[in-house]
């Protein structure tokens, strides 16, 4: 039976619909809930075959759910529920890819009708075995995962040249700027004394404050996130002249989901640094402003001395004189090795794999030696592991769109990278146009 998820704010339909007798169309439902956001929290967790979505709903209504669908999980289907007075909201999800619209209030054979037309296009679609290919897919990349897990590293601990470069590499993020400045903004909620929240309310909450983030930070592009799922805590890198401004104009983004949190924020701005991997400090400097006795729904700067560079904790001096000793160590290596070979060999294996998500650890491992040898083989070579992947992965995309009609996100996938917006920004950063204006360009 295909999977189906009933999205309305409004618990009588939401019962209603799961009521009715979907085994007579092949269905069965996987599960109910009050808006998009919890509706997107779901999804990651159980596979899912169809949606029906209300369109007016609170914090993420049904055209914003349906396009996140679209993006992170497009073997979905999408059904639209909606109201006389919302149907031009119901054409234009049309147009967005929804397969059909129910109009309130339901009638049981306009529902019938609906889904044994979603079923069969499912069918016609082998949608298992699509699903199955996309999920696998999706797995064998990780590259959220390593993202995720990389961000967290680089908020809170100093990061050697090598850490960064393989984090950057496997992560897909892009830490070219001059200065970085992050604000860690914090729900007052989850950080009250005394206040018991729910495992399954509290993962809500994070995984919408990450949602949220990903929307009003990635989707400027105006830098990274990551949220510390215990806590709350919202860490935000900044890498613009202006982030002070950019940090401001997130409180009153939060206020709109009020309802949702249950909880105000406030924030902490940290002192900007100068390096990559000094980003840590800054985000030190965040967590003392915020300490400090912030009120809720404010946001304070962090002083510049509240922790100079130069005072590292030991721990991490040393993991970073652990990391440098090591690049060293393979600087010296290098020079005793036929590096040539070593790196011709590197370079081969990286032109016949650069399709799919590649990490400096497993092109190491390829060629016998460890990864901050092969960092130090391509540093002495006048580049570095994660520019050459890069300029092999461009040279192919420009060729994809010069000469096929493929659409962007084929060619992203097509070329190692999962998220079509970072393909963007580098592409950009390295052409000087987006994808599109390429394309045209070549036409």
């Amino acid at each position: 039976m295909y999977k189906l998820l009933i999205v309305d704010d409004e618990k009588e339909i939401r019962e209603g619909l799961a009521s009715w007798a979907w085994n007579n169309v092949d269905i069965e439902v996987a599960g109910m809930c009050s808006h998009g956001l919890e509706a997107l929290q779901f999804v990651e967790e159980h596979p899912v075959d169809l949606v029906v979505t209300d369109i007016r709903m609170p914090f993420m209504d049904g055209i914003e759910l349906m396009n996140a669908l679209n993006v992170r999980y497009p073997f979905i289907r999408v059904v639209i529920l909606s109201g006389y007075s919302d149907f031009e909201y119901a054409q234009k999800a049309l147009q967005f890819g929804a397969i059909d619209y129910l109009l309130k209030p339901l009638q049981f054979q306009m529902l019938h009708d609906t889904f044994t037309r979603a079923v069969g296009r499912l069918r016609e679609e082998k949608q298992a075995e699509f699903r199955v290919s996309v999920l696998k897919r999706k797995a064998e990349m990780l590259t959220r995962v390593l993202r995720v897990d990389f961000l967290r590293r680089l908020f809170q601990e100093r990061l050697s040249e090598v850490d960064l470069e393989q984090g950057c590499s496997d992560g897909e993020v892009l830490l070219e700027g001059e200065r970085y400045s992050v604000a860690v903004f914090r729900p007052e909620r989850l950080a009250a004394p005394g206040v018991a929240i729910g495992d399954r309310e509290r993962k809500l909450l994070v995984f919408s404050i990450d949602n949220i983030l990903t929307d009003l930070w990635e989707g400027k592009e105006l830098g990274y996130h990551w949220v510390n799922g215990q806590t709350g805590d919202a860490y935000v890198l900044s890498m613009k002249p202006d982030a002070e401004a950019h940090f401001a104009e997130l409180l009153p983004q939060w206020r709109k989901y009020r309802g949702l949190f249950k909880s105000a924020f406030s924030g902490g701005i940290g002192h900007p640094v100068g390096s990559p991997g000094d980003i840590f400090l800054s985000a030190q400097t965040a967590l003392g402003a915020l300490a400090a006795g912030t009120e809720a729904g404010t946001l304070a700067i962090g002083r510049h001395d509240a922790l100079p560079s130069r005072a590292i904790p030991a721990v991490l001096a040393s993991k970073e004189q652990n990391a440098a000793a090591a690049v060293a160590e393979s600087v010296r290596e290098s020079a005793e090795e036929p590096v040539s070979m070593l790196l011709v060999q590197a370079k081969q294996y990286i032109r016949e794999h650069f399709d799919r998500s590649l990490t400096l650890k497993e092109v190491a491992d390829q060629v016998h030696i460890s990864g901050s040898h092969l960092f130090a083989l391509f540093k002495n070579s006048g580049q570095t592991f994660l520019s050459y992947l890069t300029s092999i992965r461009l040279q192919r995309a420009m060729e994809l769109l010069g000469g096929t009609n493929l659409k962007i996100y084929e060619i992203v996938e097509q070329v190692g990278y999962s998220d079509p917006a970072y393909f963007t920004e580098v592409f950009k950063k390295y052409t000087g146009k987006t994808p599109h204006e390429y394309r045209s360009k070549t036409r």
